[in-house]
């Protein structure tokens, strides 16, 4: 019996000790929290530097990507209850404005500057047209975080293209309909389930941009004068 108890008192001190150990851990979050910090104040997860500004648009794509998928779904379930797989309606899908293979923004042929430009004309189309979506009077306070997040990831991305008023592609698509409620519907659908795929690909491009080192200059940037002072 003392042998028992000996060892009910052992483990009663291990596990009072690895409770206190889990205790003292500090829990993180990771990144999917940070985008509630004004892009000022986010700390990368190290607490150490600040995230640059490419981290900081996928922040701000990330969220803006999370809302449109939300407000896709509530819009389908309401519209279409007696479907449950988005995938039927794929015949009468109005076609919108894509990021397309030869956008720049896949690794195999990735350009920055060509990527960028493309989001940004994309995303432009769907700021324009998005009176769209509000007419059908969609009450979800998405409508409006989804408006302003757009013109968030589109000013900061601007920042770096400089693209002045008027300067973007223009991107040409077929009128929306509004002639009956069914086409009402289906165009709004068509809306959020495409601009969801393009928020897909926006942000997989913009992390990818944020991750990928700087490019080194292979030659030698030293002025011709300074060459011979090199040899001395």
């Amino acid at each position: 019996m003392p042998s028992a108890q000996n060892a009910a008192l052992f483990l009663s001190a291990v596990l009072a000790v690895f409770i206190s150990l889990v205790d003292a851990v500090p829990v993180y979050s990771g990144l999917a929290e940070l985008s509630e910090t004004s892009g000022d104040e986010v700390q990368d997860v190290d607490g150490k530097s600040p995230l640059s500004d490419r981290q900081k648009w996928h922040l701000m794509a990330r969220d803006l990507h999370r809302d449109v998928k939300t407000l896709r779904d509530q819009q389908f379930e309401r519209d279409f209850r007696e479907m449950v797989n988005m995938t039927a309606y794929e015949g009468v899908r109005v076609k919108t404005p894509l990021l397309k293979p030869s956008d720049g923004c896949l690794s195999r042929n990735f350009s920055s500057d060509l990527c960028l430009s493309r989001i940004y004309s994309v995303l432009t189309w769907y700021k324009e047209n998005w009176s769209f979506i509000e007419n059908e009077n969609l009450t979800s306070s998405l409508v409006n975080d989804i408006k302003h997040g757009t013109k968030r990831l589109l000013e900061a991305i601007n920042s770096q293209l400089q693209i002045a008023d008027g300067g973007a592609d223009q991107i040409s698509s077929a009128p929306l309909s509004v002639r009956s409620a069914w086409t009402r519907k289906t165009t709004v659908h068509s809306i959020l389930f495409n601009f969801t795929s393009v928020m897909i690909d926006t942000c997989r491009a913009i992390n990818y941009m944020s991750k990928r080192k700087p490019a080194y200059r292979a030659k030698d940037t030293k002025r011709p004068a300074d060459w011979s002072a090199d040899k001395n």
